[in-house]
């Protein structure tokens, strides 16, 4: 059987992507200047859903404007890195949900194949899961280079992860899904076991207005 799980606010406590950005931006005033000021119209855009992707781009381009992809690749591992030592001495603003691996683990004792599709870019998703040692498959939004930056190339989220999932020969069926998002609505209704990672009436009230069937909340 197959396990979908999402990553940020679900395996993770918190926005990956944002907090490599804010991370890459500070330590520049030239970025963190131009960031400032692209915000009050880049961020309505992140907001929203049809042009989520050309928010998102604004600021990746601005986070990455100059690297080459051995030096994207560089930044990526080094912010999981930072993550991964916070984690270990507790002081890191990212860290895993403990209930998360755990549900992860089950399956994978279970003989369940497991896949981590998210809106986060696959090499960021991919450096931050790496270090976890569990043999799963990750799969998120493409980058392109774009006048010497980095934009959003295929944004993996709603529809797109049930296509990322068919494209990597998963099809377009699987028995669980976990996010804590209904943006991810797709993704849950083409599960059997489709769970929101939200406890409590909110979460109820959520999967009622879905009409997920088995539907379920989890509070980890």
């Amino acid at each position: 059987m197959l396990a979908v799980f999402d990553l940020d606010g679900t395996l993770l406590n918190g926005d990956s992507t944002a907090l490599w950005l804010w991370r890459r931006v500070r330590r520049s005033p030239a970025r963190l200047a131009v960031t400032l000021l692209v915000t009050p119209i880049a961020l309505p855009m992140v907001i929203l859903p049809f042009t989520r992707r050309l928010g998102a781009s604004v600021f990746l381009w601005i986070a990455t404007a100059g690297l080459c992809e051995k030096r994207l690749r560089e930044s990526f591992e080094t912010f999981a890195d930072e993550i991964r030592a916070g984690c270990q001495d507790g002081g890191s603003p990212l860290d895993w949900r403990c209930g998360g691996l755990e549900a992860l683990d089950e399956h994978l004792r279970g003989g369940d194949r497991v896949v981590i599709v998210t809106a986060a870019p696959v090499l960021l998703a991919q450096a931050l899961v790496e270090p976890l040692g569990r043999p799963v498959t990750v799969l998120g939004t493409t980058l392109k280079r774009y006048a010497g930056g980095w934009v959003a190339d295929v944004h993996c989220r709603n529809q797109q992860k049930c296509r990322a999932l068919a494209e990597a020969g998963h099809g377009a069926h699987w028995a669980y899904a976990y996010t804590d998002s209904l943006d991810d609505l797709p993704m849950l209704r083409a599960a059997d076991r489709p769970v929101i990672v939200k406890g409590g009436e909110a979460a109820a009230r959520r999967l009622s207005r879905a009409g997920l069937r088995n539907g379920r909340s989890l509070a980890w």
